[in-house]
């Protein structure tokens, strides 16, 4: 996100500017008056000179004696201004703002001053933009970058203390009909719903994210594969129980489990990935709303989409992954 995005989004408010021959109470009762922690200090002809800050005053007190609301604020004011531009990012100015040890930085529209922001509401832009980043939008749960970073976070961990690490790829049986039959709309409500069950019936320190489409994952810490599955055993009977109130229908859905034990001494997330989902796609072959284990020389089993799923009272119907 650039300046000029930022500002539009913050509450329109005018720059607070003071004339530079005004007294230091002046700049005092306007910032208490208009709620602000600085202002843009202006020559007789408008220019920008400098700016002045609550943090300025304070530095005041402690140099002045009882005549200091009488001192003017070019006296105090900081003279050397770093400004910034609509078109620099929101990374870059903060940056810059906390290279120099600035609480507040103008923004220069061309010659035009636009506004002035304080690193305070920067850094909390900042923060939403990484909140942002790390999280799907549909569901609330991990993006797939941030997940594969947990991911390799958790690895490292496991490999460091040598603590056991599972690895689950879960896929919604036979999504495509979902959408075909009810719309994209009602296939949004069963990931949202999905997403919700996750969070729900999985423990406080496993991590879950959406992959893409209707795939997601999970991150079973501290656990080996067969408390994982004890686990997943646990969440397919959930999930087949629940039932989604659309269009005066209530729908259920299955899903299918690829699970691993990561290794430790692999250090790339999406091998480990790759691995559960080639284990997720033998569990659609093997008849869909089950759990396949990664077991040594286990071979693939070929895609039968004639295998039978689980329904209940609004079949989802045949057909897709």
């Amino acid at each position: 996100m650039d300046i000029r995005s930022f500002l539009a989004e913050k509450k329109p408010t005018d720059v607070k500017v003071i004339r530079r021959n005004s007294s230091l109470r002046e700049a005092a009762r306007k910032m208490i008056s208009q709620h602000v922690g600085a202002l843009v200090v202006t020559d007789e002809g408008g220019e920008l000179v400098g700016i002045i800050s609550e943090r300025d005053l304070m530095r005041a007190i402690t140099e002045y004696d009882s005549t200091l609301v009488d001192k003017l604020v070019s006296n105090v004011m900081t003279r050397t201004v770093i400004t910034c531009a609509l078109h620099d990012s929101i990374v870059d100015v903060l940056f810059q703002m906390k290279s120099n040890e600035i609480r507040h930085i103008p923004v220069l529209d061309g010659a035009e001053l636009a506004g002035v922001i304080s690193i305070r509401e920067l850094t909390r832009a900042y923060e939403l933009l990484q909140v942002e980043a790390n999280t799907d939008a549909l569901t609330g749960l991990s993006s797939r970058r941030y997940f594969l970073e947990t991911l390799a976070s958790e690895l490292d961990r496991s490999r460091r203390y040598g603590h056991p690490l599972s690895v689950a790829m879960i896929d919604v049986d036979r999504f495509k009909r979902v959408n075909d039959t009810y719309g994209h709309e009602v296939g949004d409500e069963v990931l949202r719903a999905l997403g919700n069950l996750l969070v729900r019936e999985l423990r406080t320190i496993d991590r879950v994210g959406r992959l893409g489409g209707e795939e997601f994952a999970a991150i079973f810490p501290e656990t080996d594969i067969d408390g994982a599955k004890r686990a997943c055993d646990r969440l397919l009977k959930t999930i087949r129980a629940a039932k989604i109130d659309v269009k005066d229908a209530k729908i259920s859905f299955t899903v299918s489990i690829g699970l691993v034990k990561a290794d430790p001494a692999t250090r790339d997330p999406s091998g480990i990935l790759k691995r559960a989902d080639e284990l997720l796609y033998d569990a659609k072959a093997r008849g869909r709303d089950r759990i396949e284990l990664d077991t040594p020389h286990k071979p693939p089993h070929p895609m039968d989409e004639d295998q039978p799923t689980a329904t209940t009272s609004e079949a989802i119907g045949t057909g897709g992954r």
